[in-house]
């Protein structure tokens, strides 16, 4: 499955007002991803990792996937991109569902 086919309509529901997720969206997406990503790497500061994660995604999220991929795979961690993929959906509805809440 290529990231574009369920994946795109996952995020679509995110905000039903604008077919991307918004910038706050997004962000509380890339701590979500840090905490999880720095636990599974045994990496001590989620919040430098976040920011690292906030550049790769600057170019989209191939580049925040390709930048986790990496990670993973520097540290010795066989993880399939659709694992990641997966992931990152899920972690995109956890963030839209707290943003929700909080308002």
């Amino acid at each position: 499955m290529a990231i574009g086919d369920s994946r795109s309509g996952a995020r679509g529901h995110v905000d039903a007002r604008d077919d991307r997720p918004s910038a706050t969206i997004c962000a509380r997406r890339i701590a979500l991803m840090a905490q999880w990503a720095t636990t599974v790497l045994d990496l001590d500061d989620a919040q430098s990792y976040a920011y690292e994660l906030t550049r790769a995604a600057a170019s989209g999220d191939a580049g925040l996937l390709s930048r986790i991929r990496e990670d993973f795979r520097a540290a010795g961690i066989d993880v399939m991109d659709e694992v990641l993929q997966d992931r990152m959906v899920a972690l995109l509805r956890s963030a839209a569902t707290e943003l929700r809440r909080s308002e």
